[in-house]
């Protein structure tokens, strides 16, 4: 099978894991945060000595809202990476393939939101579709990057 056949999928599967992430109530979605909070809180308070016990509820709160926002950002990252990793396969221009991912990811964004307004406890935001876009277009602009790195390595060693 040719290659560009199957360079679709890892966009596919990520679409895949955000939607099923998105799925989950919001009770379930917040205990998978709060025990990634948990153990970042963990760390915090072995590098910091101590945290009195009338801050922690505070500040595992500020941590989980972190955590989830790293997470949408990260997602799409990937997400915008892996769609400008089938454009590169298919031999888009590479402007255009940047676009592209960062359009994609953003609409992808858009119907995740919407479709968390379906799920019991949770909501679509704004914010969360923003963030998601600002996240693809970091991961799209690093996958560019690290082509143009590729390409420049690849030059250096064939002199």
């Amino acid at each position: 099978m040719q290659i560009k056949y199957i360079s679709w999928m890892p966009a596919a599967l990520i679409m895949l894991m955000i939607f099923l992430f998105s799925a989950k109530p919001a009770e379930v979605s917040g205990k998978s945060s709060l025990a990634i909070s948990k153990v970042v809180l963990s760390a915090y308070e072995q590098i910091v000595d101590y945290v009195p016990d009338t801050a922690e509820a505070e500040l595992l709160d500020r941590i989980d809202h972190i955590v989830r926002k790293t997470a949408h950002f990260i997602e799409y990252a990937l997400l915008a990476a892996a769609i400008a990793l089938h454009c590169r396969v298919i031999k888009t221009k590479v402007s255009y393939g940047l676009l592209l991912s960062i359009l994609i990811a953003g609409l992808y964004a858009c119907t995740d939101e919407y479709h968390q307004t379906f799920v019991p406890g949770r909501s679509g935001q704004l914010s969360d579709v923003l963030l998601d876009t600002i996240g693809a277009a970091a991961g799209a602009i690093c996958f560019s990057l690290l082509g143009i790195l590729v390409r420049h390595w690849k030059l250096r060693k064939s002199r």
